[in-house]
């Protein structure tokens, strides 16, 4: 009996244990759905409450401070705040959240005061100086967010914190010193290199000039150099990019190889036959340095490329040497006529194309001609053209041809058969990319919840056609004419995520709006994560790690959790530590 009781009695204090526990994410459960309905006030008492049960529940105070701005309230967090401050002394969240909670309530000195706390325990780091002068900078004082900046490097020495001088400085406007600062961050860590030609090819027009004569004239170095090959290619200027930077590689072929990719992949933005051909000729500059199916896949797609600018011969000589490097001649002939025609298609000759594989059918693996078949039909519906790529596709009913047909759908508007399509293809015809394509596409049909939707199928196609700058708009437009939880963040997302690969500076407010529209639902998790990535781009790396902490206490079970903390460690590694 003694030993039932004592047992009982154990067990009961584990009961009122979980109380608290339980109770919490019931509190912030409510909360989220109640935010997500704007229904403010009521989120901001159940995240208070779920704060009395749980002090320093990072959670719930993030999303008090998220209610308490909305009501215009944010005074009210101060005593919550306070508490997880003293229960997480060392935290960086908590720390950068009362920074930024003090400035914008304008009370300077305790910010000032708390800042120096801060910096008294973590002495040798930089986290407080940059989060006490994103949060003035975010309110407006520029020049004592430089201020803060400037102690914080005179006193950890080095480099610290210049990448964020830097970005002060391009706030601004003063490009030389910005200049000036990015060249000797990108000088100490090989990776700035990238952040700092994203920065800097911001400038305007004004201030080009400037810029280059800083790199070009005042330094002149290796560094120099390919930082202004990657804003003279951001400025439609790749020629000229090219130039600096083929005599200004590293020695070393793993850094050679990383600062060729960056400006192949800069290239690419630019739809000129200069930019496609200087990504070829840097393309087939990597391929020296690679080996095997690396080499030969770096000279595809200079094959590629040099055919996007037009020069059929470059691209065919590049197709040659794949050719010659292969060992078996006649496989080798078939394969590279297989790229030819693959060249041909992706360059919008489909004619050309199409008359190829008619004369070299029976000389080409089944497979093969299977797959030039469906990329055939794809480069008719790049043409826009829905009939011949059907016509393409007829008396063929392999999984493969299924799934093209189901895009043939989707971009006639018949989602309900385009969802058909998509799930007769299942999920393992074509490559992985293809069937992840398909896979977001039968999961925004079926947010969407109708058969047809002409308006839907057009966008879609605007974007499959290349016309990527259209396809924003076009995108944009028909996702503020649907439901919010019926299709629009999804289409919002997807603008989003052109926008990114375009730089175009809408990505941030489309991918901001995608979240704001449905916060807790499926695309929201992807939204966040690629504005953190948007933030790591363009060299905003603290902006980045808050994104992703807040990412992952607000979406722990989502799918892209391993990827953002993968991130999140990649970000805090790329940070110069004193």
């Amino acid at each position: 009996m003694i030993r039932r009781a004592l047992g009982l009695a154990l067990l009961a204090v584990v009961v009122i244990a979980d109380v608290p526990a339980a109770q919490q994410r019931t509190d912030l459960s409510a909360a989220l759905a109640l935010e997500r309905r704007g229904r403010h006030r009521e989120a901001a008492d159940l995240f208070a409450s779920a704060l009395e049960t749980s002090p320093g529940a990072l959670q719930a105070l993030f999303g008090l401070e998220r209610a308490l701005r909305k009501l215009g309230a944010l005074e009210r967090i101060m005593p919550f705040l306070d508490t997880a401050v003293v229960l997480n002394p060392g935290q960086h969240t908590v720390r950068s959240l009362q920074l930024r909670v003090l400035v914008a309530l304008g009370q300077g000195d305790a910010a000032r005061a708390a800042a120096e706390r801060w910096i008294d325990l973590v002495p040798r780091l930089e986290d407080p100086y940059r989060e006490w002068s994103f949060a003035l900078a975010q309110h407006g004082d520029v020049q004592q967010a430089r201020l803060v900046l400037q102690r914080g490097n005179r006193v950890l020495g080095g480099v610290a914190l210049l990448q964020e001088l830097a970005q002060m400085d391009v706030v601004g406007g003063d490009w030389a010193q910005a200049t000036r600062h990015w060249h000797a961050s990108a000088r100490a860590v090989e990776i700035v290199g990238a952040a700092a030609g994203l920065s800097l090819s911001q400038a305007p027009p004004s201030a080009r000039d400037v810029v280059l004569n800083v790199l070009l004239r005042e330094f002149g170095d290796a560094t120099a150099r390919q930082i202004a090959a990657d804003v003279l290619v951001s400025w439609d200027r790749p020629g000229e990019g090219w130039a600096l930077l083929d005599h200004a590689l590293p020695a070393a072929p793993d850094r050679a190889a990383r600062v060729l990719q960056r400006f192949a992949e800069r290239a690419r933005r630019s739809a000129t036959p200069e930019a496609y051909r200087v990504r070829g000729l840097a393309l087939e500059r990597l391929a020296t340095m690679l080996d095997g199916a690396a080499a030969q896949q770096a000279r595809i797609d200079a094959a590629r490329a040099f055919a996007d600018a037009g020069d059929r011969a470059d691209a065919e000589r590049m197709l040659g040497k794949i050719a010659r490097d292969t060992a078996q001649a006649p496989a080798a002939a078939g394969g590279t006529m297989t790229t030819l025609i693959t060249v041909l298609v992706d360059a919008g000759r489909i004619e050309d194309a199409e008359r190829r594989l008619a004369e070299w059918r029976g000389r080409l693996a089944v497979d093969d001609v299977a797959t030039l078949r469906d990329r055939l039909a794809w480069g008719w519906l790049r043409r826009g053209d829905l009939e011949s790529a059907a016509r393409v596709l007829d008396h063929d009913s392999s999984l493969a041809t299924a799934a093209v047909r189901g895009w043939v759908a989707l971009y006639r508007g018949a989602l309900g058969e385009a969802g058909d399509r998509f799930r007769e293809a299942g999920p393992y015809t074509g490559s992985r990319e293809d069937a992840t394509a398909r896979t977001g596409m039968l999961a925004l049909i079926q947010r969407i919840e109708v058969d047809h939707a002409p308006a839907v199928g057009d966008a879609l196609l605007t974007l499959a056609r290349g016309d990527s700058a259209a396809a924003i708009d076009h995108l944009t437009v028909v996702a503020r004419s649907l439901p919010a939880v019926k299709g629009r963040s999804d289409l919002l997302h997807l603008a989003g995520r052109v926008a990114v690969q375009l730089n175009d500076p809408r990505a941030e407010l489309l991918l901001e709006e995608a979240v704001a529209v449905d916060a807790i639902g499926p695309v929201a998790p992807a939204a966040e994560l690629m504005l953190a990535e948007l933030a790591v781009r363009d060299g905003r790396n603290q902006a980045a790690i808050a994104r992703l902490e807040r990412l992952i206490l607000a979406f722990p079970d989502s799918a892209v959790i391993p990827q953002a903390r993968r991130l999140l460690d990649q970000v805090r590694g790329a940070i110069p530590r004193s």
